[in-house]
């Protein structure tokens, strides 16, 4: 039996292999806990489902893809290095082709709950791809960044799966081109943005100015009173 901290690479692996070998939608836990030489109660331990196994399997990549980083790949522009970095995401996914071909045509073969956990796994996963590449993804813009790489992503993926080119110039050609453009909405977000936010602080600048005023003519007012009142009394008094 494998080392505990491998078993998760080790389901993964097995999983991977059974996938390619027929449809995912006919793998089932007991196949792949047989095919990594785990107890069904081992295979438990570390992996609840199929879509569990999946989302490890995306996070492995995502761990690959970032081990690989030179720090000189910082010194290049954003859309250069976002490129290489998910040019190297899919070199590093080439020996998996046959296994993601089956779980694509199978929808993955997940559940409504596990879809959405897939979901979050994938953003997630786009937000470090993100982040690796020096872009920020906190914020309005960043969500957005996210969802915008997200839905790139998806497209490039679908096109690399039956790329047959040596070099995955169709596949690399796509992701440029998909890039380039939403580097022009993201420029036109971050201009609606700065906007936004100058006149937020416009308003809130005029906000505290009238309410700084507002006690001040509040105290005048009740001084007004007071003198008014002891005016009345001193008459009545006479």
């Amino acid at each position: 039996m494998p080392a505990k901290k491998d078993i998760p690479n080790t389901l993964i692996t097995a999983a991977m292999k059974l996938a390619a070998e027929k449809s995912w939608h006919d793998v089932t836990m007991i196949d792949i806990a047989r095919a990594s030489g785990l107890t069904v109660a081992d295979c438990y331990d570390h992996c609840k489902s199929k879509g569990d196994i999946l989302r490890q399997f995306v996070k492995k990549i995502d761990r690959d893809v970032l081990a690989d980083l030179d720090d000189e790949d910082f010194d290049e522009p954003g859309h250069d290095r976002l490129i290489a970095i998910i040019m190297a995401r899919f070199d590093t996914l080439a020996d998996y082709r046959p296994a993601l071909r089956s779980i694509i045509s199978a929808r993955g073969d997940l559940g409504p709950a596990d879809s959405l956990r897939a979901i979050k796994t994938h953003f997630g996963s786009m937000r470090w791809m993100l982040e690796a590449a020096g872009f920020r993804t906190g914020g309005i813009q960043g969500s957005l960044r996210i969802a915008a790489m997200t839905g790139i992503y998806a497209r490039c993926f679908k096109l690399w799966l039956d790329d047959t080119s040596t070099d995955s110039g169709p596949t690399m050609a796509m992701l440029d081109r998909e890039l380039s453009k939403a580097a022009l909405w993201d420029a036109r977000v971050e201009k609606g943005l700065g906007k936004a936010n100058r006149l937020c602080g416009k308003i809130s600048k005029n906000y505290h100015r009238f309410a700084a005023k507002k006690p001040a003519q509040g105290e005048q007012t009740n001084h007004a009173k007071t003198q008014g009142s002891s005016g009345n009394a001193s008459a009545s008094a006479n």
